[in-house]
């Protein structure tokens, strides 16, 4: 007789990492001054952070870019009594969205992050933000996991097996499944117009306050086997 049980293995992990996103959007009547202004948002904020934190210009990575047209429709009012029976619009355009998705990667670090939340909040016209918490290597526990999801299994075997009033024998197969891991989100935030002259000493109690308070949910890593048993009786 053979017995097949799956066994399950989760732990929670502290996130080791942290991905910081910004998308910088802006509108404008025509491709030249959406370009221009697009990239002089995105060179200004870079060059803001990089000169009042420890981030680099170079430490962010572009993901996405692009400059389309944006268009609208108009009903036309009709103006005979043929008109009223079609569905009269007119397309027309509205100007141009630039559109770039930048970001960086840093080990977990609150004041590193504290310190780029609040001085985001600072710049002016500053893009829209994201956090993400990860792993950096979700792999590095997959030992671990593994034996605890064989002993598992292997516990639900014998219980099964007593059950049948059988003795438990040697395993004789096992699946592995991949890690799998849910990583966790801060949030996407917007942040209102602002000026670049700031306030230093209220940053900085900004920076403490984010600091102090921050603290992530584990990262949750599961792995799971497909075990088969010999039994005799």
């Amino acid at each position: 007789m053979q017995i097949t049980v799956t066994g399950d293995a989760k732990r929670g992990i502290q996130p080791d990492q942290i991905t910081a996103s910004v998308v910088f959007e802006v509108h404008a009547d025509t491709y030249d001054d959406a370009l221009h202004n697009g990239v002089t948002a995105v060179r200004d904020y870079l060059g803001f952070i990089a000169e009042n934190t420890d981030f680099n210009f170079e430490d962010f990575k572009t993901c996405a870019y692009s400059v389309r047209e944006r268009f609208i429709t108009n009903r036309i009012e009709p103006k005979t009594m043929e008109d009223l029976d079609k569905n009269l619009t007119k397309t027309i355009s509205n100007g141009f969205d630039f559109s770039q998705y930048a970001y960086v990667e840093f080990d977990f670090n609150r004041e590193r992050l504290a310190r780029l939340l609040a001085l985001t909040s600072k710049q002016e016209n500053a893009p829209r933000f994201h956090i993400e918490f990860g792993l950096k290597d979700p792999k590095a526990y997959q030992r671990g996991l593994i034996g605890e999801a064989y002993h598992d299994a292997q516990r639900k075997a014998e219980t099964l097996a007593a059950a049948a009033d059988k003795h438990l024998r040697d395993c004789v197969h096992v699946d592995i499944d991949q890690v799998v891991h849910n990583e966790h989100f801060y949030g996407e935030r917007s942040f209102a117009k602002a000026s670049a002259a700031y306030d230093t000493g209220r940053v900085e109690e900004e920076i403490k306050a984010i600091d102090e308070t921050f603290q992530p949910d584990p990262i949750y890593v599961s792995k799971s086997i497909s075990a088969v048993w010999e039994t005799s009786d």
